[in-house]
């Protein structure tokens, strides 16, 4: 192809990355249940593919008998979204990455497979330099890109972004190895949404814990991500760390510098509409980024605005009325379920975001269905 004189070539886009983990896991009768985790997945996923503006890969992490389902699942979105979202499909392998000892507890630690993604860094660098980790229980209501420019807001020495569990700093001793210290206060972190800079992060000196009543912390042993930073927190912390995110709370404790918080927004969990003491300010003013469905907001009655908006998601196929297909039949169902109870009174954080996005999609014709 010849370049015109004095046109400057339009540069490639740069492809985004989104990684999730999805195993089954025993439902309330004890029986291994496939297809919960497989429809919030689907779901999670569907949302940021589609309003992704870049072209958008997706790394799933599964289990072997459900790795032909998400594949039958995804190769039936229409052609069009295809052309701009690609994904691959792994089977979830511990062995090559952890010792025989500890196989068998991580696979089960907290919930089934969700700590293989402290793994995810190590096993992806030499494919992606960056990527977006999320739960399975998170609906993408802005497009995702703007999410992916949070890796260009980091400093030179931050290698992850990652929301605080509360929307206030919280009270307690900065020495206190669940808390993380930040110029606005004490925080913790939630890590169902993380962008994170594999580059860094595997490149990076971490700390090892230590006494911090010392001053010289030149004798402190640093270490790069991967098991030489995970085995001995967890074999010194597994007692208290009751599951992965704590144990990343803990590595960042004494590694503050290396986290930048990630604006709430892009975590926007049903306690933050249901309390009047913690609450997302930058949500109620700029509308959610993503919402984080934690308790299982999106199954139980208790919160039908979540309900309705993972339900109205779920059962949306890519038809290219994005209004009447999603956003009506959200709006319908929260204004049949929703009046009277907690969240519904804040629901504008989560509907003003989703009609932008929506209208956004159907003036520019970017949806790529039609």
């Amino acid at each position: 192809m010849m370049l015109q004189i004095g046109k400057r070539a339009t540069p490639e886009p740069e492809t985004m990355h989104l990684v999730a983990v999805s195993c089954g896991r025993p439902n309330y009768q004890g029986i291994r249940d496939i297809k919960k985790p497989m429809d919030q997945t689907l779901t999670m996923i569907k949302s940021a593919a589609l309003f992704a503006h870049n072209p958008l890969h997706i790394h799933i992490f599964t289990e072997e008998d459900m790795i032909s389902m998400f594949e039958t699942e995804i190769e039936a979105w229409p052609a069009k979204v295809h052309s701009r979202v690609t994904y691959t499909i792994q089977q979830i392998n511990y062995d090559n990455h952890l010792p025989p000892r500890l196989v068998a507890d991580w696979k089960k630690w907290y919930k089934p497979c969700g700590s293989f993604r402290l793994l995810v860094p190590m096993i992806l660098k030499g494919l992606t330099s960056a990527a977006i980790y999320s739960d399975s229980d998170v609906i993408f209501v802005k497009p995702i890109d703007e999410l992916w420019a949070q890796f260009k807001e980091m400093d030179e020495r931050q290698v992850a972004a990652i929301s605080p569990t509360a929307g206030h700093p919280i009270g307690g001793s900065k020495l206190n190895e669940n808390f993380i210290s930040h110029p606005s206060g004490l925080f913790q972190i939630n890590t169902g949404v993380m962008a994170l800079n594999f580059t860094r992060m595997l490149a990076t000196d971490w700390l090892l814990f230590h006494d911090e009543h010392k001053t010289d912390q030149s004798e402190t042993q640093r270490v790069n991500y991967g098991v030489e930073l995970l085995l001995p927190y967890y074999d010194e912390y597994k007692e208290k760390a009751e599951h992965d995110q704590k144990l990343l709370n803990i590595i960042f404790h004494y590694n503050p510098e290396l986290l930048r918080q990630l604006p709430c927004t892009w975590n926007f969990k049903n306690n933050f509409c249901q309390d009047d003491d913690n609450t997302c300010p930058a949500a109620e003013r700029d509308g959610a980024g993503a919402v984080h469905g934690i308790t299982s907001a999106f199954f139980n009655d208790v919160n039908p605005t979540f309900r309705s908006l993972y339900e109205a998601f779920l059962q949306y196929d890519f038809e290219p009325d994005v209004e009447a297909h999603l956003l009506k039949p959200f709006l319908d169902q929260l204004a049949e379920t929703g009046q009277g109870t907690y969240c519904a009174t804040k629901a504008y954080v989560i509907t003003t975001s989703l009609s932008s996005s929506v209208k956004y999609l159907m003036r520019t014709q970017e949806t790529l269905l039609a």
